[in-house]
């Protein structure tokens, strides 16, 4: 602590300062609270694109979808938008950023005329503080898709959320439908995973090449994913809020860590999405707060114990109490 912060404990017994600390509230970049603190999943998804995705730029700056941006005077008077603006996306060829501005209009304006981007609280950002193209680029796990969902109000009845249609949106682009739907129910305070399906590596290649081919050097050729012979999953959230961890152990593959939390559908917000997870990303799903989590969930194939493996909590392992072990013990 420094002179003022003791000043400020001088109350407390001396002892006891030494043993505190203050809690970090600074704002890191996005692949730093993705990767450590957590995200909301309404942060990862807009229409079509995903936060973290770098749809455009000059020099070596990064334009991130999701992110609110200020724009210069002249732009903001030429298309009539006020600031700050939403990176929704960008036009063929990364030309043009789209923007929107909290009124909903949209505009299609130059990347340099684009300001520095504003912290998630509201506040400026500093050129020395706006995300470089390869931080982007490095915080999403490639494969995993985290997509928005529509859930409608039926008013003194309770609601009605739609999963997915088959013909449309992330699930028709990457070409991967469900074999199997199941549901499950995590009570409070509980946890899942880790959990973890093998990739499949076709006979002759090597497992670093396949996969490193597969989501590095041709991530959007969705023919060459082996969803018959693999386990893919895509997750809904009906009851809850649930913290979502992912962890990318695939070889050939950089290692990556997302966090990011997700609303039920009882809890109507923008983090209502349905989540994307290929095999090789283990996974974690704990629930936040005081109720159960209801999920549904498709996979690519049908139910095999051996397509799973786990790395139980402590949740799961916690032994019996003393008391009860020795009485099952007893003869």
């Amino acid at each position: 602590m420094n002179k003022r912060e003791k000043d400020l404990w001088q109350g407390i017994d001396p002892d006891a300062q030494n043993a505190l600390s203050a809690r970090d509230y600074r704002i890191a970049s996005f692949a730093q609270e993705l990767a450590q603190r957590g995200v909301d999943a309404s942060e990862l998804v807009v229409e079509d694109h995903k936060q973290g995705q770098n749809v455009g730029g000059h020099r070596e700056l990064a334009y991130i979808t999701g992110t609110k941006y200020t724009l210069g005077p002249l732009t903001a008077d030429s298309t009539g938008l006020s600031n700050p603006v939403t990176l929704i996306g960008a036009t063929p060829g990364s030309k043009l950023a789209i923007v929107r501005d909290g009124t909903g209009k949209l505009a299609s304006v130059k990347f340099a005329n684009i300001g520095v981007p504003l912290h998630p609280d509201g506040t400026l950002s500093t050129v020395k503080e706006w995300p470089r193209a390869s931080e982007a680029k490095d915080a999403w796990i490639p494969g995993v898709e985290v997509f928005a969902r529509t859930i409608h109000t039926q008013r003194h009845r309770g609601f009605f959320g739609e999963f997915v249609r088959r013909d449309e949106g992330v699930l028709a682009q990457i070409g991967f439908w469900p074999r199997q739907w199941s549901a499950a129910r995590m009570f409070a305070n509980t946890a899942k995973g880790f959990h973890l399906h093998p990739p499949s590596i076709p006979e002759g290649k090597v497992a670093a090449e396949w996969l490193r081919r597969l989501f590095v050097d041709e991530p959007e050729n969705y023919s060459l994913r082996r969803y018959d012979d693999e386990q893919w999953d895509v997750m809904f959230f009906l009851q809850g809020r649930v913290e979502i961890i992912l962890c990318d152990i695939r070889a050939g593959v950089p290692k990556r860590v997302m966090r990011f939390f997700v609303d039920g559908d009882n809890h109507r917000s923008n983090s209502n999405v349905g989540v994307v997870i290929p095999p090789g990303v283990a996974h974690a799903i704990r629930a936040e707060g005081t109720e159960d989590v209801i999920m549904v969930y498709g996979t690519s194939t049908v139910f095999h114990p051996e397509f799973e493996g786990r790395i139980a909590s402590e949740v799961e392992t916690a032994e019996l109490p003393e008391g009860w072990r020795a009485f099952l013990e007893s003869e």
